[in-house]
């Protein structure tokens, strides 16, 4: 990938909240088991330590998937993996949601991060409208 790409997704707007978002949930769920590490949450039985794997892993999957869909040189393939980046952003804020609902310590960190998945949905809608227009 040429350093032009690199600049180019790194100034997205998506991008840049997708960062956000991540960091955002990788401090909630630091804060919700105690400073567990992934691979503790992961393998733990408590369910609050496995929705915040769960937050954690979908946080992170968002950026790959922007860079992939940035890759993409068929417009259509674009434009379809562009709008698969909704499942993601679905999926955190309904755990969120679950984290909100059964947790008292953290909820205003939770709201803040539905608030900012609520922007991403904007900057998602915006992203894939930018796509279709190119075609």
């Amino acid at each position: 990938m040429a350093q032009s790409d690199n600049t180019n997704i790194k100034d997205l707007p998506m991008y840049k909240k997708s960062l956000d978002v991540f960091k955002l949930s990788r401090h909630i769920a630091a804060y919700i088991t105690y400073d567990k590490d992934i691979i503790a949450m992961h393998t733990s039985k408590n369910y609050l330590d496995k929705y915040a794997d769960k937050l954690v892993i979908d946080a992170l999957g968002l950026v790959p998937k922007i860079v992939e869909t940035e890759n993409e040189i068929n417009p259509i393939k674009k434009i379809k993996q562009a709008k698969a980046l909704r499942f993601f952003i679905d999926r955190l804020y309904y755990t969120s949601k679950h984290l909100d609902n059964n947790t008292t310590n953290s909820s205003d960190f939770i709201r803040l991060l539905r608030i900012e998945l609520k922007k991403l949905r904007i900057l998602h809608r915006q992203y894939v409208k930018s796509l279709v227009q190119q075609n």
